[in-house]
Formats: structure tokens, C-alpha cells, sequence
């Protein structure tokens, strides 16, 4: 039989109508929700009697009245509970603790664990990290309502399957599926892929009001795209959206060519056309894209001859993808994307030709991107657990 109309279910409904009402509207007054909701005084002061008996909202100060006596203002408490954010990186693994509003409470970093890590004991490991993650916070379970995985792969968002897992979590597409996760942690578990987050990161918390398409387009040790249409994460045909890296360039396949690889590969190849001897330091297997840029700030005139070229391709990526999504701005990040200051006036030169040219930025969270994101959708799912209860 169904509830719907049960003075139970229209209870919980007048009081998410009215939390609803507060984390909207900020501050108010039990004579404010009523004139704003339709209920009666009556309703109203017993379903915020019930929210704050559950921790969710709070009696704070007094309106500022002209006259007579002040009513007690009502505001949403951030505290009422937690979130976990997981940002599952190549190399480390990132987690963030955070109230309902966001806020970041508590952050740590892991050193990703071996390849061949057992899945048992790769299992035991996360569950491990965010049984720290409390502790080190001064919280259990209890204060926690939902987490959030950052996955560095294609996520199917009808099942929550993985596929594509950039190394060194190639194997683990069975331990990271949304099922297995579930079952390892008291709470609801929402998946995602990470560059994803990071584009929601980016869209909601840049400050700048933007309400149009975004690509978020991450370069590092792999490259990736995350996509933003009409405010929402745009996913594809089973997750694929995004997965930029089998791109084809004149140069070759996209990530082979702007990895930080493909950076090394092009540093090698230009040395070893100039007189590599006055220059060793990019001939050599070991040298890093982080070395590269480093030089180039220097003033060293082969890396800045390197980047050029680097930066002539990478502006051929963008006009190709940007002729098939015409996005209004585009978002660089990762370990290379990050070089914002040496990269987007290059960028900007080379797409000068561009009928419509979207806004290039880099981002302004740095590598807490994944993470950010990862929390926005741990609240998202949190709040539908708060409603369900």
C-alpha cells in the first residue's frame, strides 16, 4: 500500500519543504517560513521542532525587527553531518572530509599502493585510509552520510561498471565498480569519473558566475576530458564522454603526443636536431615535463623552442575538439594543463584563427579538483539520503 498520503509521509514532506526553504533562503524566522511556504504557524513550528531534534537546522540570533519583539532565526546546520570526497589518482590517492556546506574539514594523501597489491589487501587499504581519516578528524561513522569515489576511468553511469583504469589500477575495474565499493563502507557510495569531477569542481566553485558548456580538459602522465552541457555532467554512451586520449593528430594519437611523455619524446627529438651537447639535460631518458618547464622559465631558448611546438600541437587538439563541441570555455588542469603561465598565450596564438574561440583558463584549484567535485556529488547524494529518512 502506498504512503504518499500518510501523515507520516506529509510530515517528512513539510519538513523538507521547509529545510529546503532555509538552506535556500539563508536565516529565517518560523513567520517566515510560513508566509513563504503556505503552512500554518502550527505546521511550522512542529515540523522545526522535528529538524532540529535531527541536528538539521538550528536556532541562531534574532531577526532585526524594527519593532516589537525579535523573532529567533533559523539556519541550516552544516554540521550536521559529513562527507567523504576520494580523488583516486595514478600515484596518490586524495580524501577530504567535508561538512554539508562543503567546507573541507580534513584532508590527507596516500601514496598509491603497488600493482601487484593483492585485492584483498588493496580493499583493506582504502578501508584503512578512511577509518584514518576519521580518527584523525575526531569523528566515526555515525557523523558520516555518504562518499564519493573519483575514478580514473570510464564509469557506466547505468550500472556503475569501470573499464579503461590508467595504471597502476589496471586490474582493480572489479574492486572500484560502484557494487563492490558499496559493500565495503557503511555508507552510500556514489562513483564518478574523475576528470568529470574536476569539470564540476570547476563550473560550480571558479566564482566567476559562468552558467555555460565547459571542458575540462586534464594533462599529466595520461590526458583526459570531463564535460559540462546545460549545468549537468555529460557522460556519452555508456560513461565514454571525455576519453580524448585515442584523439588522432597529425603528429599521432592525442595522449601519446601531449602526455608528459609525449612531451619527453618531443624534447629528446628537438635536442637531438640542435646541438644536443650544449643542451644535455633533454636528451636525457630521465628528464621530467616539470624540468622542461622549469627551463623554459629560465629563459633557456631550446625548451622554449620545445613548448612552442609542444603548445602547436596541443592548440591542434583543442580546435579539433572545439569544432565538434564548441565549448564557450575551456579549462586546462593536471601535471602540464597546470603551466597556465606559460601555456595560454601560446594557446591563444594558436587558435587565433578559430571562428569561435572559447575562453581558455587554467585551474584555479590545483590538484584538490577531483576532490572537490567528488564532495559536491557526496552532499547530492547525502541530501537524497536525509529526504529518504
Amino acid at each position: 500500500m502506498s504512503s504518499a498520503g500518510t501523515p507520516k509521509a506529509m510530515r517528512n514532506m513539510n519538513e523538507m519543504l521547509i529545510l529546503d526553504r532555509i538552506i535556500a533562503g539563508g536565516p529565517q524566522s518560523r513567520a517566515d517560513l510560513s508566509r513563504e511556504t503556505g503552512l500554518s504557524k502550527p505546521t511550522i513550528s512542529s515540523a522545526v521542532a522535528q529538524l532540529i531534534g535531527r541536528g538539521l537546522v538550528r536556532e541562531t540570533g534574532r531577526a532585526e525587527n524594527a519593532q516589537g519583539r525579535k523573532a529567533t532565526l533559523l539556519e541550516f546546520n552544516q554540521k550536521c553531518f559529513y562527507t567523504i570526497g576520494v580523488d583516486l589518482g595514478a600515484t596518490r590517492i586524495r580524501m577530504a572530509l567535508a561538512d554539508m556546506g562543503g567546507e573541507i574539514c580534513h584532508y590527507k594523501q596516500l601514496v598509491m599502493p603497488a600493482e601487484n597489491l593483492a585485492e584483498p589487501d588493496f580493499q583493506a587499504f582504502l578501508v584503512q585510509g578512511f577509518d584514518e581519516l576519521l580518527a584523525e578528524a575526531g569523528l566515526n561513522w555515525d557523523s558520516i552520510q555518504s562518499a564519493a569515489f573519483g575514478i580514473p576511468g570510464v564509469v557506466d553511469p547505468a550500472d556503475g561498471k569501470v573499464s579503461e583504469l590508467v595504471s597502476p589500477l589496471g586490474g582493480r575495474e572489479a574492486t572500484l565498480k560502484l557494487t563492490a565499493l558499496t559493500q565495503l563502507f557503511p555508507v552510500p557510495v556514489v562513483t564518478e569519473n574523475d576528470v568529470n569531477l574536476a569539470a564540476l569542481a570547476e563550473y560550480t566553485l571558479s566564482g566567476q558566475g559562468f552558467s555555460g558548456s565547459l571542458l575540462y580538459f586534464s594533462i599529466g602522465e595520461g590526458t583526459g576530458g570531463g564535460l559540462i552541457l546545460g549545468r549537468e555532467i555529460y557522460r556519452g554512451l555508456g560513461g565514454g564522454a571525455g576519453e580524448l586520449a585515442n584523439v588522432m593528430l597529425s603528429a599521432g594519437r592525442l595522449e601519446d603526443i601531449l602526455s608528459a611523455g609525449g612531451l619527453k619524446q618531443l624534447a629528446s627529438r628537438i635536442s637531438a636536431e640542435h646541438d644536443s651537447s650544449a643542451n644535455p639535460l633533454f636528451a636525457e631518458p630521465g628528464v621530467s615535463a616539470e624540468q622542461i618547464f622549469d627551463e623554459v622559465r629560465s629563459g633557456n631558448a631550446l625548451a622554449e623552442s620545445i613548448l612552442d611546438a609542444y603548445c602547436g600541437l596541443l592548440a591542434e587538439a583543442l580546435g579539433s575538439i572545439s569544432a565538434v563541441i564548441a565549448p564557450e570555455r575551456i579549462v586546462l588542469g593536471g601535471g602540464i594543463g597546470g603551466n597556465g603561465d606559460l601555456l595560454l598565450h601560446r594557446l591563444e596564438a594558436g587558435l587565433a584563427q578559430l571562428h569561435r574561440k572559447p575562453q581558455l583558463s587554467v585551474s584555479g584549484n590545483g590538484d584538490k579538483d577531483v576532490v572537490l567535485g567528488a564532495i559536491q556529488i557526496a552532499i547530492q547524494a547525502a541530501f537524497r539520503n536525509i529526504r529518504g529518512h
